[in-house]
């Protein structure tokens, strides 16, 4: 039977035309990563209360879990850059059109690479989505740009290297999760030599190179928690940040914005309370 002929030039242009509509949770940063995860971990768990109903081999499903377990692994990453990048998007267009200074050079975007992201709706989007977000430094240097006072380089840090902890503990942390990202995504799991170093480095452990990443049902649960309780903090100094900075903003100037309202929208896009001068409002 001859092999059939296929158009991959027709079949993998339609791809990116099969889509859905984004979740009702995509206007809120921190509600989308929490949509996401929760999804990332249901199929999990999904899958190995129908494989306990059905007679499979034992050794198979267990390797096919543990596949699962890396694709979750990945996905619950991916969901935690995403929020790094739409916070960031929220913070641009909130700040980006008040102050004329350069807090948006950090941004080093090419001519082409901004044009394709123009039609992204919002100048945020446009500068964010087509970084990359999963380097802890490279994400303070950004966040501390864009939420500088005007004219002053800032301080503000999402990931300091000197605090005491838990935040000193956040940025290694961090870093271990990216870098299992990084094992996963362009080893295919595979730990090399030069993983099993960085993972030495950042773990203060052995770790043996040359080995597959084989995580449990466990090790997932514990990423998601880590990412889950670290998105609500950066959630919260952000977003406390990002008032501070509209408080500033409007003691400079009165006629910048109408403080009740503002605060009202900051509450609503952080879903936590927010206060602009003595205004105070709570998210709807």
């Amino acid at each position: 039977m001859p092999i059939p002929v296929i158009n991959f030039d027709l079949r993998l242009k339609r791809i990116p035309a099969h889509v859905a509509d984004l979740p009702d949770e995509a206007e809120v940063p921190r509600l989308h990563y929490e949509r996401s995860a929760n999804d990332s971990w249901a199929t999990l768990f999904y899958f190995e209360r129908n494989l306990q109903r059905l007679h499979v081999h034992l050794a198979a499903s267990e390797r096919h879990m543990h596949r699962l377990h890396i694709m979750t692994l990945l996905s619950l990453v991916g969901a935690f850059e995403r929020f790094l990048k739409e916070v960031a998007a929220v913070c641009i267009d909130q700040v980006g059109q008040l102050v004329l200074d350069d807090r948006l050079d950090v941004f080093n975007l090419k001519g082409d690479a901004f044009a394709a992201h123009f039609d992204a709706g919002t100048m945020g989007k446009s500068l964010c989505e087509s970084s990359t977000w999963l380097d802890c430094d490279q994400i303070n240097k950004r966040f501390k740009k864009i939420l500088a006072d005007p004219f002053k380089d800032g301080a503000f840090q999402l990931f300091p290297k000197n605090a005491p902890p838990p935040q000193s503990d956040r940025k290694r942390l961090v870093e271990i999760v990216f870098q299992l990202r990084h094992s996963i995504v362009h080893n295919a799991a595979v730990i090399t030599e030069s993983d099993a170093l960085k993972f030495r480095l950042l773990t203060r452990a052995l770790i043996v190179g040359s080995r597959v990443l084989w995580p449990s049902k466990g090790d997932v649960w514990y990423v998601k928690l880590f990412l889950d309780q670290t998105v609500d903090e950066l959630n919260a100094e952000i977003g406390d940040r990002l008032a501070i900075l509209m408080t500033t903003l409007h003691a400079d100037d009165p006629n910048l914005m109408d403080p009740a309202t503002k605060a009202q929208e900051l509450a609503d896009l952080f879903r936590r309370p927010s206060q602009i001068g003595h205004e105070i409002r709570h998210p709807t």
